[in-house]
């Protein structure tokens, strides 16, 4: 995702038909039991279509949403009303978070770390807009753990990266230790491709 331009146009183009190619009782099911565990003020990065809203508890405190996208924040709008918690939605490139330290109590997201070009440093990022006691849920797809098919994810990357717009060998639970947290893999399917993970600040 190191052409930013190219993936908001990406996104933006595929934003009328994304819920029907990327939706499945899968990926609804997972959501629901890791979204489940989001509580207080919550971040969500890479929010799309906001397929996650109906997943999230409605105790929640407030939601604030990023995306690059400006047409899947405009779907993602639409879906915002009789929501029982405030969501504010906000067109950013969340390699950054325009967010001061200790302003969140959960960051989520669901499809949205294999794409960042610099996982160190949205990682660092994370751990300072979270409170003390805060973690990180994401659903993500990551390098096939069994040999042969990492090679595979290995050597499709670079075109999956500029059709798809982003990463099919992304070891996104060891950069998280890497970067100092404390990983918990949730739920594992698909041959271990598509997880669930909670990461806790170390």
């Amino acid at each position: 995702m190191a052409d930013t331009r190219h993936v908001q146009r990406l996104y933006d183009r595929h934003a009328a038909t994304y819920d029907t190619r990327a939706a499945s009782r899968r990926l609804d099911t997972m959501r629901a039991a890791l979204f489940g565990g989001a509580t207080g003020d919550v971040l969500e990065l890479g929010v799309g279509t906001g397929a996650t809203f109906e997943h999230y508890p409605g105790a929640l405190r407030s939601l604030s949403a990023l995306d690059i996208s400006a047409q899947m924040l405009a779907r993602a709008q639409a879906r915002v009303s009789g929501l029982p918690f405030p969501v504010h939605l906000r067109q950013h490139d969340y390699q950054t978070l325009p967010f001061a330290a200790a302003s969140f109590d959960t960051v989520t997201s669901s499809l949205g770390l294999c794409g960042i070009p610099d996982p160190a440093g949205l990682f660092a990022e994370v751990r300072r807009v979270l409170r003390p006691g805060g973690h990180l849920l994401a659903l993500e797809h990551v390098r096939p753990p069994r040999g042969w098919l990492g090679l595979v994810a290995d050597g499709i990357d670079p075109l999956f990266e500029r059709v798809v717009g982003c990463h099919a060998n992304r070891r996104t639970a060891r950069l998280l230790q890497q970067a100092g947290f404390t990983v918990e893999v949730l739920d594992s399917r698909v041959g271990g491709i598509l997880i669930a993970l909670r990461a806790t600040p170390g």
